[in-house]
């Protein structure tokens, strides 16, 4: 009976207690998280609003950090990426590779300057590299590298890497003016060469009223080092009555099979040349109307350099001639060579930036390479 009496003087005193827990449904309240932003460190200048992986260096960075001599050489830090450049003006073989394309598909990637398409796709392979030359490390106010792929927006061959340099327009007058050598000692097999070179440019722009102009030249000389060596196979050809050649190095190829190495095939001294010319017009606050006209030329010879010797010393070429007690055919092992191409570029673009939803770019473009 206590317990009882007990039981009902709580209830009484607590008449809430069992709706402490359980509120209305109308005094329920209800929150909504905004939007919640994740991003990378990119620096400011760089577009972020790219679905997938995206890496860049500005015009500050590659001063600080790239001791830049070409255009490839601005983006030889980034990740994943690789320019297949062996020497200084290595005008023909610096394909571009990246974690989805090896040096073997130049055609897997497209390289840029203000969407104008650098990549060459005469064909697909180690000779087909970008014409890197028409654009020079001053002119460049970022590079942007899209890793792959890329075909909704770019075309098919973008399944590898997309690059595209940014260059800049004076915002007042500016000069620049630079000299710069470089050398280099080789020593392999019979050779042991010192190679050496030099590069000179010059800028000078300026920005008056709507008006902005910039223009850039650039001259490279420079020799590279023997990239690949004449070789035979050991022979079993009896002498006969040829004649005998001395200099011959004796050595293994890759699969360990005894051969000789008898000179240099391809060492290249090149010389390079670019002139470019911008224009731009800001026709509003937000549109601005663009032009370029650029051109590059480069001259390449190819000497080989044999390391065989006559009886008389005179250095061996070709012909039949006998090295270490077996006869040998040299013809056709050393060849010089003469290249000359000249690449023009022009293109025309009006670009709105409104800061808003809305923007908006055309960019008719033109390149022409003309090799001889």
């Amino acid at each position: 009976m206590r317990r009882t009496l007990l039981a009902l003087a709580l209830a009484l005193a607590f008449p809430f207690t069992a709706l402490a827990h359980d509120p209305p449904p109308d005094e329920a309240q209800v929150k909504s998280l905004g939007v919640v932003s994740v991003r990378s460190g990119q620096p400011t200048s760089l577009p972020t609003q790219i679905p997938a992986s995206i890496e860049g260096v500005t015009h500050e960075q590659i001063d600080a950090t790239v001791n830049a001599t070409d255009s490839e050489d601005a983006i030889k830090f980034l990740p994943s990426l690789l320019v297949r450049k062996r020497y200084v003006g290595d005008y023909n073989h610096a394909v571009l590779s990246s974690r989805a394309s090896g040096t073997g598909n130049s055609a897997r990637s497209a390289v840029y300057a203000d969407g104008i398409l650098l990549s060459n796709y005469l064909g697909n392979g180690a000779t087909y590299a970008p014409r890197w030359g028409l654009v020079t490390p001053e002119e460049i106010e970022r590079v942007d590298v899209m890793y792959g792929p890329f075909s909704a927006a770019y075309p098919g061959n973008s399944v590898g890497a997309v690059v595209d340099y940014v260059t800049r327009m004076p915002t007042q007058f500016e000069g620049h003016a630079k000299v710069s050598a470089f050398t280099q000692n080789f020593s392999l097999y019979n050779t042991n060469e010192t190679y050496s070179g030099s590069q000179t440019s010059a800028s000078l722009g300026s920005k008056s009223g709507d008006w902005s102009w910039w223009v850039n030249v650039n001259h490279t000389d420079s020799a590279g080092q023997p990239l690949s060596f004449a070789t035979k196979p050991i022979s079993t050809t009896a002498p006969g009555v040829n004649p005998t050649a001395t200099g011959a190095v004796w050595g293994l190829d890759k699969t360990n099979t005894p051969w000789y190495i008898l000179g240099t095939t391809t060492q290249y001294h090149t010389v390079q040349d670019h002139a470019k010319l911008k224009l731009a017009y800001d026709v509003s606050s937000t549109l601005r109307a663009s032009y370029t006209l650029g051109n590059w030329n480069n001259k390449s010879d190819g000497t080989p350099t044999t390391y065989l010797r006559d009886a008389a010393g005179a250095p061996v070429y070709g012909g039949n001639y006998v090295i270490n007690g077996n006869t040998y055919a040299l013809n056709g092992l050393f060849s010089a060579t003469k290249e000359n191409i000249d690449h023009w570029m022009h293109g025309f673009s009006l670009k709105s930036n409104t800061k808003s939803e809305w923007t908006g770019k055309l960019r008719p473009a033109c390149t022409t390479t003309a090799p001889t």
